[in-house]
């Protein structure tokens, strides 16, 4: 999900002027007329109508011009030929725009449901409580949002608080995000930038804005060459809640994206974690939070909108619903961010699921999880969103260890969560009948039961899959209700040495367009499942110049898994395009540390071009 274009933000355009710019504003004539027809009306129905008053033509008093044109920062790398288009300030004229343009978009949706309401209307009264199905309503598309997580922080306040107090990470700990953002096919790069969360002042300026949000997209460059490049932020360094925000491209979302990772190599907090910078939504599920003895997980909220949000939660565990005081009606004014304290609502829960669902404002969400085992460091992850209830779930990247080292790992005492499992939600109020397959390098891997089982209803069910032998997998739920679900993985070196954690959410599948970041100082490894039929992926990395390489198609089998290294032969993109054809495929990508046993999973950031249009729920 993605705002609506952004408002007076240093760098951001408004949209072209269209027809709608040259409807004549209301005159005294027009006003009589309007207030004859009020005057017929009223005598007729008894009812009073009131007329708004015409705002006057112009900007309106809450826009600010953006700045002047300046020198990009050094840091960021875009290749040649017009490394970004022209500088302009933003118009009044574009400010005015927006009104009748949001007026014109605001009576589409009306007309859309009218229509939809009197289909609904014609097919008999029903019950009371008869819903008319969802429509489709056309959007224009907004800027691309992606929201960058905060740093780490080492929780240093009592378990059962939910306001955290935090301390020091380490000496080591470092956290840097990665954007890069592609151009049209003329080598103009979109209007973009990172800036802290709240802040109009920007860390980067990525490309500066051409003023106007709804220019069409160039074929080619001046000199008639067609040439697609990018513009890469390649590291960084993030204090706060960042948020990249890119401009549209000729109507549609372009094509963009950010990551952030995190590492240690000494304190409390060692290991490695990663998220992908993610749009603000309404509703998402977030799995594998603990709070158990040594677990902390730590809720972080960040509202990037315009408008203010109430935040609603709903914890689940494995023996049902936990009911918490002070888990509604949390309010998020517009740039502020909140951190809770998940201990302090659901103390003692081993498999723990968070939904969050806000009114108003979009946000977005992580989970900060840390394990502690007396002194001895369990990992670090940040949990991110999973795809949204289905009948099917696909988990990809599940990365296991040599059966001897995992044994040996899950056989220390306190351990136990170091073993791989598999999560599954129930959020509805009937009990599911789970179909678990796992597909691996070669084909399906049996799991012991074969792999049906029943999840009860609101409660987390988690099973087991300590019995693969090594190898990277994609796990496949099937469920006779909807379902959400999460996979855990963790890597360790030794007894008695520290072990890092990660988590893999389910993903949607693929499209024709996306762009997965490849963090820096990192080592890579892109894995893709097909678990139904045969399917093709093409890739396209993107180096730190912001140059493309040679496309690259790799076939995926049905039913099995995939691995591909985008640094093989001493590459180092700074992301890859990624293009699925055929049946339907899933991605993700997982990192490991350099040094120590650091793991982490990114999905394939679902495609840039976004949704154009959005569903219309009626009933009555």
């Amino acid at each position: 999900m993605t705002d609506k274009p952004a408002d007076p933000q240093p760098g951001a355009g408004t949209a072209a002027p269209g027809p709608e710019a040259s409807l004549p504003a209301a005159g005294p004539e027009a006003a009589g007329s309007n207030g004859r027809r009020a005057a017929r009306k009223e005598g007729r129905s008894g009812l009073p109508w009131k007329r708004r008053k015409a705002r006057p033509a112009g900007p309106h008093p809450g826009h600010r011009r953006a700045p002047g044109s300046a020198t990009a920062p050094p840091d960021v790398r875009a290749a040649a030929p017009a490394a970004a288009p022209g500088a302009g300030a933003r118009t009044a004229g574009g400010s005015a725009l927006r009104r009748p343009l949001g007026i014109a978009a605001g009576a589409g949706l009306l007309a859309v449901a009218a229509a939809a309401a009197a289909a609904g209307s014609m097919t008999g009264t029903g019950s009371a409580a008869a819903e008319v199905p969802a429509v489709s309503a056309a959007v224009a598309a907004g800027n691309f949002t992606g929201v960058c997580p905060e740093p780490l922080k080492l929780l240093d306040s009592a378990a059962d608080q939910t306001d955290p107090e935090f301390s020091p990470v380490s000496d080591s700990a470092r956290t840097r995000a990665r954007a890069v953002v592609v151009s049209d096919l003329g080598g103009r790069v979109p209007g973009s930038r990172l800036a802290v969360l709240g802040s109009r002042k920007p860390l980067v300026t990525i490309a500066r804005s051409s003023g106007t949000a709804a220019e069409e997209a160039r074929g080619s460059s001046e000199d008639g060459q067609t040439k697609l490049l990018a513009a890469v932020v390649p590291a960084q360094r993030l204090t706060a809640p960042t948020v990249l925000t890119v401009q549209p491209v000729a109507g549609r979302q372009a094509l963009a994206g950010a990551a952030m990772t995190y590492s240690a190599a000494d304190g409390d907090l060692r290991g490695l974690a990663a998220a992908n910078c993610t749009a603000p939504a309404n509703d998402f599920w977030v799995l594998g939070a603990a709070t158990t003895v040594g677990a902390a997980a730590v809720l972080n909220l960040h509202n990037p909108t315009q408008t203010a949000a109430t935040v609603d939660l709903e914890l689940l565990g494995s023996d049902g619903p936990v009911q918490a005081a002070g888990a509604r009606g949390l309010l998020l004014a517009p740039g502020e961010s909140r951190s809770i304290v998940l201990g302090g609502l659901a103390a003692k829960q081993d498999a723990l699921a968070v939904h969050v669902s806000t009114s108003g404002g979009a946000v977005s969400g992580t989970i900060q999880q840390s394990i502690l085992r007396g002194l001895t460091p369990g990992g670090v992850e940040l949990l991110t969103p999973s795809a949204g209830p289905s009948l099917q779930q696909v988990v990809t990247g599940v990365q296991i260890q040599a059966e001897e080292l995992s044994r040996t790992l899950r056989g220390q005492r306190g351990y136990g969560s170091s073993s791989p499992a598999l999560d599954v939600v129930v959020p509805g109020g009937q009990d599911a009948s789970l179909q678990v397959r796992v597909f691996g390098e070669d084909g399906e891997v049996r799991l012991p039961g074969g792999g049906d089982l029943t999840a009860a209803a609101g409660s987390v069910t988690r099973v087991p899959l300590e019995s693969l032998p090594a190898g990277t997998y994609t796990v496949q739920v099937t469920s006779d209700v909807s379902v959400v679900a999460a996979a855990r993985l963790s890597r360790g070196t030794g007894r008695g040495e520290p072990v890092d954690l990660g988590w893999s959410p389910a993903v949607s599948r693929l499209g024709s367009e996306h762009l997965a970041i490849v963090p820096g100082g990192t080592q890579s490894r892109l894995v893709f499942a097909a678990p139904a039929k045969t399917a093709e992926v093409k890739l396209v990395p993107v180096d730190r110049d912001g140059n493309l390489g040679k496309e690259r198609v790799v076939k995926v089998p049905a039913g099995t898994t995939v691995t591909v290294d985008p640094q093989a032969r001493g590459a180092d993109p700074a992301a890859v395009m990624v293009g699925a054809t055929g049946d339907a495929v899933y991605g993700a990508q997982v990192l490991s540390g350099p040094d120590g046993p650091g793991i982490a999973v990114l999905p394939v950031p679902d495609g840039g071009q976004g949704r154009q249009s959005v569903p219309v729920h009626l009933g009555y």
